[in-house]
């Protein structure tokens, strides 16, 4: 058994996610790509495949290109233990703008959601966007959560109804972590050593069995 194939999405449904990959802040990466399939859109990131004969920063071009939408989290440009500090997300955040600013027919219609662990703490590091909004998530998934729901509700078509709450997307989000585990057995997946596709097939695959099992109850 297979999960469900891959749901196609246009670029008005995607979501570009820009953040660190590491363990320490799965968490938080997570819980923004929970929060972004149950709201009905299709988070897209480096990780959605593996190409090495693609040069990096081709590949985020492309896929920043393909989505209408960007989340870029700051909150990892402290200095590292070498010395200096870590340059890629505010890269690939001045790519996105870019493209908002320079481009051409829909990519000027391109909505950032900026974040970072402590408000205005981007002030010191990257004072060139200071005046626009920068959310706080404080190194917090329930956060986290919050900050993308209320952006995606905030900027959907005037006479579409809103996202559900922040609380409900959080107890989703905790249903959903506590079956997992049996989800993936019966897909004969791992969860120490799923791949972010299929976190994301997985999620999408939880959605329709949760939505089964209610028509039936």
């Amino acid at each position: 058994m297979t999960l469900r194939p891959r749901v196609r999405f246009p670029a008005a449904r995607s979501v570009f996610i820009n953040c660190p990959f590491d363990t320490d802040f799965q968490p938080i990466f997570r819980a923004m790509v929970f929060t972004i399939v149950v709201s009905g859109y299709q988070p897209r990131c480096a990780l959605d495949s593996t190409d090495g004969a693609e040069v990096r920063v081709n590949k985020i071009a492309r896929l920043i290109g393909q989505c209408d939408w960007g989340i870029h989290d700051l909150s990892r440009v402290e200095v590292a233990p070498g010395g200096l500090p870590r340059f890629n997300m505010p890269m690939e955040l001045g790519l996105h703008l870019g493209a908002r600013l320079l481009g051409e027919g829909r990519h000027r219609r391109k909505r950032a959601l900026i974040l970072d662990a402590e408000r205005h703490r981007y002030d010191a590091a990257l004072s060139d966007i200071s005046g626009q909004d920068i959310e706080s998530h404080g190194n917090d998934p329930d956060e986290a959560i919050r900050c993308v729901r209320d952006w995606l509700s905030d900027h959907r078509p005037r006479d579409a109804p809103p996202l559900p709450g922040a609380r409900a997307i959080r107890g989703d989000y905790r249903l959903f972590n506590a079956e997992l585990a049996d989800q993936l057995a019966r897909r004969r997946l791992d969860l120490e050593t799923l791949t972010h596709s299929d976190f994301v097939y997985a999620i999408r695959d939880w959605i329709e069995f949760r939505a089964d099992r209610e028509f039936i109850g």
